[in-house]
């Protein structure tokens, strides 16, 4: 039933983003509040707090757009006397971001959508096999956020949002930079 829902998700969130246009793409660093693989809350059981995102907008309507974005978290490493420990996480989320003043320098959005992220727990000790476990968990995203215009097509953006799901909890802070494809194009056609 659940990888039904997440294939019937992608399906029509792919199909929404082909009706669309695509308008621009970008990456950044993102923050993390962490989260206890499995919910252990062992000090070492901890994912890491920083992680390289990156991010593509999709024009639907004027105020409306699609954002499908991928993260990925730096490995989050545990050197015992005799074990190691590394938790790694990834997510995929496609957001839907609701621009307040579409034509403005400083453009803010509400964000709402859906999240799957992936963690992984791996163990190796000396003179044992190693362990490894994995956990996936389909969440929903709420937040906000700005884009700053900086030239026609250059933006930074920031955002902030909370990921809800059974087991792994999160707030997460983005920043980094955009380019306005769109607005390249035109630029370039206009030379």
């Amino acid at each position: 039933m659940k990888k039904s829902f997440v294939t019937l998700l992608l399906m029509v969130s792919v199909l929404n983003i082909a009706n669309g246009q695509f308008t621009g793409m970008g990456g950044g660093l993102s923050l993390s509040s962490g989260f206890h693989f499995h919910e252990q809350s062992i000090g070492v059981n901890k994912s890491s707090f920083v992680g390289i995102s990156f991010k593509g907008i999709c024009k639907i309507s004027t105020p409306f757009y699609i954002s499908p974005s991928f993260t990925f978290f730096y490995p989050h490493i545990n050197n015992g006397e005799i074990s190691k420990q590394t938790i790694t996480a990834m997510m995929f989320d496609i957001n839907g971001h609701w621009i307040l003043n579409p034509a403005e320098r400083f453009q803010f959005y509400g964000l709402t959508g859906f999240n799957i992220l992936f963690a992984n727990n791996k163990i190796t000790s000396t003179g044992v096999p190693s362990f490894k476990e994995s956990d996936n968990t389909l969440g929903l995203n709420i937040g906000a956020g700005t884009f700053i215009k900086i030239t026609e097509i250059l933006d930074i953006f920031g955002e902030a949002k909370l990921l809800f799901n059974n087991r792994y909890n999160q707030f997460i802070l983005n920043a980094g930079v955009f380019i306005n494809i769109e607005k390249k194009i035109k630029h370039e056609k206009t030379e």
